[in-house]
């Protein structure tokens, strides 16, 4: 008996608190509010979990305040500062408080560009998409798949990113892969605006006549602008690459000076849309008169919650390409529908 009574005891005590956690609220500029838990506010958006409800988006714009106390958050600014703490409402529209450990300030909500819990679990920190297209023609029995992905996972000072992508051809009788690459980066920011970066690469395009490249860069970075429309970057190093062609010559290692450019463009107001333009330069060291260029631009199209539209246009230049039959040149046109998590 005494071991029931203490049983259901602790029982009640465990409801209870949990009945006292803290909730996070947003508070509409019409006087209304939303209790739940806050998941992450990125570049204008807010995504967030209501009690008894299924997650909504909103625009960060249309809030007046809200209180983000469950967990301790990381909060990026759009003067590039990174902050960590609890949100706190405030009685002047449009301004929320921060209070942690180390870090304390009154923003204005508008001045949010990335916030999410900086939870000890890993899992929480990945971000990212996934999008597929496919085309086919039933005269000639021809059909082209395209794919990409992107993967990110955030601490404290650190960033890393995964980004694939690739072009498929298919008949009844041959696969061919057109074009492939995939790319992994670390930043490491040691200011609000600088970073230590590395690289490493695959890329295969059969337009150029190259089998295979692996690369492998370092450099530094800058994030020049943020704001709750725009985020831009550029970074400046050295790469080492290792080309093999398609009649399978390999090149040894070959060194280049590289330059890599990032802007992207965020409307939020109906329709939902966003740009993003990267652009790479590359300057051989090791083969006089060599140039490369790759450069892609995408616009996207939300058509409903946590699917987009894209379509992308992208180049690739290469003064001296390294299969015997390559072109300097190689462009194509990409449409397909993402899946963000």
């Amino acid at each position: 008996m005494k071991k029931t009574t203490i049983i259901l005891l602790f029982l009640s005590i465990s409801i209870f608190c949990q009945a006292q956690l803290p909730k996070d609220t947003i508070y509409f500029t019409n006087g209304s509010k939303v209790i739940g838990k806050l998941k992450k506010i990125k570049l204008g958006v807010v995504t967030f979990d209501p009690d008894d409800a299924n997650d909504i988006t909103v625009q960060l714009r249309k809030t007046k305040t809200l209180a983000a106390i469950r967990s301790v958050f990381r909060v990026e600014t759009t003067d590039d500062r990174v902050l960590f703490g609890r949100l706190y409402p405030d009685t002047i529209r449009g301004v929320v408080n921060l209070f942690g450990l180390a870090d304390s300030a009154t923003l204005f909500v508008e001045e949010l560009s990335v916030v999410y819990p900086f939870h000890k679990s890993s899992w929480e920190r990945f971000d990212g998409s996934i999008g597929l297209g496919y085309s086919y023609s039933r005269s000639s029995n021809f059909g082209r798949l395209n794919w990409d992905g992107t993967l990110i996972f955030k601490t404290r000072n650190d960033e890393y990113t995964l980004n694939t992508s690739a072009i498929y051809t298919i008949t009844d009788t041959s696969f061919s892969r057109d074009r492939e690459e995939a790319f992994f980066k670390y930043n490491h920011f040691f200011s609000a605006e600088w970073f230590y970066t590395g690289m490493l690469g695959y890329q295969r395009n059969l337009e150029l006549g190259l089998a295979t490249r692996l690369q492998e860069g370092v450099g530094i970075g800058n994030k020049f602008l943020t704001n709750k429309n725009m985020y831009s970057w550029a970074r400046l190093g050295m790469v080492l690459n290792q080309e093999k062609n398609l009649e399978g010559v390999k090149s040894g290692t070959l060194a280049e000076v590289y330059g890599q450019m990032e802007v992207n463009f965020f409307r939020f107001t109906k329709p939902e849309i966003s740009f993003q333009i990267i652009q790479s330069f590359y300057y051989s060291l090791s083969q006089k008169g060599r140039f490369r260029s790759d450069g892609e631009s995408t616009i996207t199209w939300k058509v409903f919650t946590d699917f987009k539209l894209n379509l992308s246009f992208y180049h690739n230049f290469d003064s001296k390409p390294p299969g015997e039959q390559g072109r300097n040149t190689d462009l194509g046109v990409i449409f397909g529908l993402s899946y963000i998590f």
